[in-house]
């Protein structure tokens, strides 16, 4: 699908009036995503008019040449951000789980060695799962998830769906417990994410628009 210039400006445009809250209704888009960093980073550059970030940029400002950046990683996997919320993921997909158990827990386990090796009484592969199934009950709990969490490959997201009896809903919670703001697995967990029936859409900054301005 063809990048839409014009949403990615209403949108810069919309954060600008409500000083950058997100909004709920829909799943973040490229668009989004693009309005986002350039407004995020306008506030934290030096010079933004002589980085030619946010509105001093040709995809925002519609001044000069806007060239699309052929990222071998794309933004919406580079930047940081949460998944949508939990209830988002209360759908038969979301919620899915493939298989029983492996009690020996060895994609857990390798992954735990592979990526908290050289930590002190780093968990098993059991207890992690017990942690993603049931929830953390303490602190150490927590950090120990999100360590793992913040640091394993993108290919590895959906093998524990495939070789352990975990759900996207599980992976979701454990983001969101954890406050992970990691794009590529945001964006790979917003693929199960559904509308929930009843939700409030909320767009902060759509009402502030004057009558007739885009």
């Amino acid at each position: 699908m063809a990048f839409d210039i014009e949403a990615c400006r209403q949108e810069f445009r919309r954060l600008d009036r409500c000083n950058g809250a997100w909004r709920t209704d829909r799943i973040p888009t490229s668009e989004d995503i693009h309005a986002r960093w350039h407004w995020q980073t306008e506030k934290a550059v030096p010079d933004p008019a002589a980085s030619g970030i946010g509105r001093h940029s040709a995809l925002i400002s519609g001044k000069g040449k806007c060239v699309p950046r052929n990222d071998a990683t794309p933004l919406e996997k580079r930047f940081r951000y949460l998944p949508m919320p939990l209830e988002w993921f209360e759908n038969a997909p979301a919620r899915q789980v493939f298989r029983e158990p492996d009690p020996e827990h060895k994609l857990l386990s390798r992954l735990s060695g592979r990526h908290l090796a050289g930590y002190t009484g780093r968990p098993s592969g059991s207890e992690l799962y017990a942690w993603l199934v049931e929830g953390t009950e303490t602190e150490e709990q927590r950090d120990w998830l999100n360590e793992l969490l913040q640091d394993i490959h993108e290919e590895d997201y959906p093998q524990l769906r495939r070789r352990d009896a975990l759900s996207a809903w599980h992976i979701a919670r454990a983001v969101l417990d954890g406050d992970i703001r990691r794009g590529a697995l945001s964006r790979w967990l917003n693929q199960f994410a559904e509308r929930p029936e009843g939700w409030k859409d909320e767009v902060p900054g759509e009402e502030m628009q004057p009558a007739g301005a885009s």
